[in-house]
């Protein structure tokens, strides 16, 4: 009888065990995680030799955004954007994450094409990113995507993309796939990588192989005009960047430099493009690093608890050169370009100073003077004073 008694306690016991494990797949529930953040502007604009300007403000990011969780291994994330009165897709993705093997991911995703790109808006110390960043089509790409930031003990890591063309506005859709695709790559590691001390050294290589497609940029700011050059026969672009970021406490150092080939049948083209700039929290802040880009700042003493916040002091350089045979199109949007057509030969150079304000970690103000230098001497260089109000919860 004892052994029939302990024979139904087993029994019972892994029917027990089974069963909740059973439950435990059944009872999973999905999650949600609702996020957003707005970006108020105010910019303006003058050439040095001239009486026109541009004042103008703009809500430059509205977005809003879902994620969260439909199986244990299994992420989703749906983030639109509502800037301009129209909508547009960012992050839209369902993403595998495989632990040691890394996460997989389909749909649109930020293509890993440097360091200023993997740094999100949110957090970008700088009004705009620098003119570098212009020569990838759109930062969001659908399609494949794949990253690994546990290599090596979490010292290295390594990201992939292959995306189509297809315009945000609608949906990425894109019914000229025979016409190529984006192949991206990126590669990290940190030489240094203290956390207790806030000490980091990045170092990165990255390179994209894209369609051709005319580039055309604004000089640091949104809403002035663009430069559009054109490049006779290319069919198609390479791009090779260098990157390197460092915090030591306060201090922060940054820089890229990036080649791009645009291939014809008799001839290639060449763009060289580079930027660096420096930061210093005044109040004592760091930069925090994490899977190889740069995030939330988190003021010691924020104004929730009696305090003044973060203060942030920086300072930026960028240039764009192009080779004697890229042809200048005619100005864009005269109205608000304040430049006459400028000779492709000369170079784009501009000069940020900076001055940020975070009230709290999710909170800040910030101020950017930029002079863009681009040659023209009737005009003189471009000065822009720009303000954003930023938040994102």
């Amino acid at each position: 009888m004892k052994k029939i008694i302990i024979l139904l306690v087993a029994i019972f016991g892994l029917s027990t065990q089974a069963q909740d494990t059973k439950n435990n797949k059944v009872n999973f529930k999905p999650t949600v995680k609702i996020n957003g953040r707005i970006q108020y502007d105010f910019e303006f604009l003058k050439r040095a030799k001239v009486d026109d300007y541009f004042n103008g403000n703009e809500f430059r990011r509205v977005h809003l955004s879902a994620a969260g969780h439909v199986a244990k291994n299994v992420k989703y994330k749906i983030e639109t954007s509502f800037a301009h009165g129209e909508l547009g897709f960012r992050d839209v993705y369902l993403k595998y994450t495989a632990g040691k093997y890394g996460n997989f991911a389909f749909g649109s995703v930020a293509e890993p094409t440097g360091l200023d790109m993997a740094t999100s808006s949110k957090y970008i110390p700088f009004f705009e990113r620098a003119t570098l960043t212009s020569m990838q089509n759109f930062r969001w790409g659908t399609g494949f995507h794949y990253e690994n930031y546990g290599l090596l003990d979490g010292k290295m890591t390594f990201q992939l993309a292959y995306t189509n063309n297809g315009a945000n506005g609608s949906g990425f859709k894109d019914s000229s796939l025979e016409d190529g695709m984006n192949f991206v790559a990126r590669v990290t590691g940190t030489v240094i990588n203290n956390k207790e001390k806030h000490q980091v050294v990045h170092l990165g290589i990255n390179y994209d192989s894209r369609p051709y497609k005319d580039l055309k940029f604004r000089p640091e700011n949104h809403m002035g005009g663009k430069y559009h050059y054109v490049f006779d026969g290319a069919d198609g672009r390479k791009d090779l960047g260098f990157e390197l970021g460092t915090t030591f406490g306060p201090i922060s150092v940054q820089g890229e430099y990036k080649m791009q080939t645009l291939n014809a049948d008799n001839k290639d083209y060449k763009m060289t493009n580079y930027y660096a700039f420096a930061s210093y929290f005044i109040t004592g802040e760091h930069r925090p690093y994490k899977h190889a880009a740069f995030g939330r700042v988190k003021p010691k003493n924020d104004i929730d608890n009696g305090g003044f916040g973060a203060v942030e002091v920086l300072a930026r350089y960028s240039s764009m050169s192009a080779s004697d045979d890229v042809v200048n199109l005619e100005r864009l949007n005269a109205d608000t370009l304040l430049m006459e057509k400028v000779n492709p030969q000369n170079p784009i150079n501009n000069i940020s100073l900076g001055l940020n304000w975070y009230l709290n970690a999710h909170v800040r103000v910030m101020y950017n003077y930029v002079i863009t230098d681009d040659g023209n001497d009737t005009l003189g260089n471009l000065g822009q004073h720009l303000f954003r109000v930023q938040l994102d919860f």
